[in-house]
């Protein structure tokens, strides 16, 4: 896939990736690992029997990658001050997650893309594919988290994101 997303970083860099057990999720694990990235996951529980918990530790064990669970409503707690709603924790939670564990970056598999620009300021932009663009989900984001947020879908679109998958083995719907 040619000028698409594929940069290459310092060999074994860390990222923590946001894993829900989705085929997307899964092609962004790889994409990473094909960058150089030594990878581990996270999930964020939003509930007390939340299904994605268990789909994303399965999809962590499918890719040979550890997985750690992160309580939402333990990090709404130590963040009192902010007024986030739970789905928006996910991030500071990966944040405060990666920062305990020495990680410099953190991922998920939204579909957009973060650009820095030639003033020093992280830019959330449109995925290449219109149709799954997320950049409108992402754009509050603070610069300290689009500083360190690697977006790897936002580069391909469904098909190349779905052949990828084929190519991991990760099939599913995206």
């Amino acid at each position: 896939l040619p000028g698409s997303g594929f940069d290459t970083y310092e060999q074994q860099d860390k990222v923590l990736v946001g894993l829900c057990g989705g085929t997307g999720c899964k092609a962004a694990v790889r994409i990473l690992q094909q960058q150089g990235f030594a990878v581990m996951g996270a999930v964020v529980r939003l509930c007390t029997d939340d299904p994605v918990v268990d789909a994303a530790k399965e999809a962590a064990k499918a890719l040979g990658i550890e997985c750690i669970t992160l309580n939402a409503s333990e990090l709404a707690s130590q963040l009192a001050e902010e007024t986030a709603a739970p789905a928006d924790l996910r991030f500071p939670a990966l944040l405060a997650a990666a920062d305990r564990l020495g990680i410099q970056y953190i991922a998920t598999g939204h579909h957009a893309r973060v650009e820095l620009g030639s003033d020093g300021v992280h830019t959330v932009c449109p995925a290449v594919d219109a149709a799954l663009d997320e950049s409108a989900a992402l754009a509050a984001l603070p610069q300290d988290t689009l500083a360190r947020l690697l977006l790897p879908l936002g580069e391909f679109t469904a098909a190349d994101v779905q052949e990828m998958a084929q190519d991991f083995k990760v099939n599913g719907t995206v």
